[in-house]
């Protein structure tokens, strides 16, 4: 009984994130920032305000979220540098940081299926090359 509760622990760990998921991680960016009290009207705020907007008017939220993670995070480098930019950018608001950190967790579990691979990266180059 105990391994069949692992394995579908496993599963569900396993499972895309929802666009609820997704929206809820950023109101937890929201609050953090209104724990530290960044200024509602700034460039923080005002820009993770903007996208739980544009995911609650969006015509296929979970379509939505999955293009905004590939748009973010085009390969693990670029998930590995923004996670590094902002740990250094929060160290000093860890509420932030673990927000922002779980917010872009669910972004790459959507998005890494996603990667290019050197393959695919090379193929594209010939065929867009193949042009001129």
């Amino acid at each position: 009984m105990s391994n069949q509760n692992q394995s579908t622990q496993e599963v569900l760990t396993e499972a895309k994130p929802t666009s609820q998921q997704v929206e809820q991680a950023l109101i937890n960016v929201v609050k953090a920032g209104i724990y530290y009290r960044k200024p509602k009207d700034g460039k923080f705020m005002q820009s993770y305000k903007e996208r739980v907007k544009k995911l609650r008017q969006s015509e296929d939220p979970d379509e939505y979220i999955l293009e905004n993670a590939k748009r973010l995070f085009p390969n693990k480098d670029k998930y590995h540098q923004i996670m590094d930019d902002y740990k250094s950018w929060y160290e000093k608001d860890p509420k932030i940081l673990n927000a922002v950190i779980d917010l872009y967790k669910l972004y790459y579990k959507l998005a890494k299926d996603y990667f290019n691979t050197e393959e695919q990266v090379n193929e594209e180059t010939e065929n867009f090359l193949s042009s001129i």
